[in-house]
């Protein structure tokens, strides 16, 4: 009797004996082999080697090995020695279609490996150990990875660090306009969520000096700009004190109020007057919401008494 005539039974019972790279070869010699065994070798991978085809696939960015991998019973909550799934692999490698399939498969978006660190944010989170994938990519401007989150619907768009931080407070911060583009059109989205000691997007964003950013956020008709934190301030407030003149034009030219005073009564007309900022004092002079104030010391000393 030939190989290619043995039968089904007696070809699953020889796989048994063997390794499974053993029997990787051994379903290479015919067609016949090959068909019997492939699934059976999936399997088995799956229950016996921890379902390590998947997470080699991920790695090297071979989806149909994947595919074929958890049809077999691969579970995607798989792991490498590192602790690692195979999304973590996917996004380290920056294959963002594998990853796109891994999550559509159920893999958890914010499994953590034995290092503590998720997928997206393992290769530089700086040792900030609260950030979500969400946040990572909207800090970094990722924003074919944040689409495919928020794809999956099984993100936390207002998930908040110990700053009170949102994915959207972190894309304020950090500049990033076109994460900002994609997520004030996310329904639902808090675009006046407070971050610690009260602080809104808008103001981190001009804390920052991110006009991009400051402009998205003020032309939203939900956001307000006279809106103040803990402390009383008003996101012009900020911006006078950071020297953002840009950013001041933008906010007076949205209808900001120039007269509106912090907790300890300076308004960002007068936080302007002292830090000698003429070119802005004028522009304020100009709102609808204050009258004029002379630029001349003497003048402005006797106004404040």
């Amino acid at each position: 009797m030939g190989l290619s005539n043995l039968p089904t039974e007696l070809v699953q019972a020889i796989a048994e004996l063997l390794s499974e790279k053993d029997v990787l070869v051994f379903a290479q010699l015919n067609r016949q082999f090959f068909d019997i065994l492939i699934d059976y070798l999936y399997a088995r991978n799956a229950t016996r080697s921890n379902a390590s085809a998947l997470i080699w696939a991920a790695d090297k960015g071979y989806e149909s090995t994947a595919r074929q991998a958890l049809a077999n019973g691969a579970k995607p909550s798989a792991t490498n020695r590192r602790g690692d799934t195979s999304l973590h692999l996917a996004t380290n490698a920056g294959n963002l279609r594998m990853a796109r399939f891994l999550l559509n498969a159920g893999v958890d978006v914010n499994k953590q490996n034995k290092y503590s660190e998720i997928p997206l944010s393992a290769p530089a989170r700086d040792g900030n150990e609260e950030l979500t994938p969400l946040s990572y990519a909207a800090m970094n401007g990722h924003v074919d990875v944040l689409k495919i989150f928020l794809a999956t619907n099984r993100v936390d768009i207002e998930s908040k660090d110990s700053r009170g931080w949102t994915p959207l407070a972190y894309a304020a911060a950090y500049g990033q306009a076109e994460v900002m583009e994609v997520l004030i059109n996310v329904p639902g989205i808090q675009l006046e969520s407070r971050a610690q000691w009260g602080i809104t997007q808008l103001m981190l964003a001009v804390i920052h000096g991110h006009e991009a950013v400051s402009r998205i956020l003020i032309e939203q008709e939900s956001v307000k700009g006279d809106a103040t934190c803990d402390a009383e301030s008003t996101a012009l407030w900020f911006a006078v004190v950071q020297g953002h003149s840009n950013i001041v034009k933008l906010l007076l030219d949205k209808g900001c109020n120039p007269h509106l005073t912090c907790h300890k009564g300076n308004t960002p007309l007068w936080l302007a007057i002292d830090h000698g900022q003429e070119e802005i004092v004028k522009w304020m002079q100009q709102s609808e919401h204050q009258p004029n104030v002379s630029l001349n010391p003497t003048e402005r000393r006797k106004q404040m008494i």
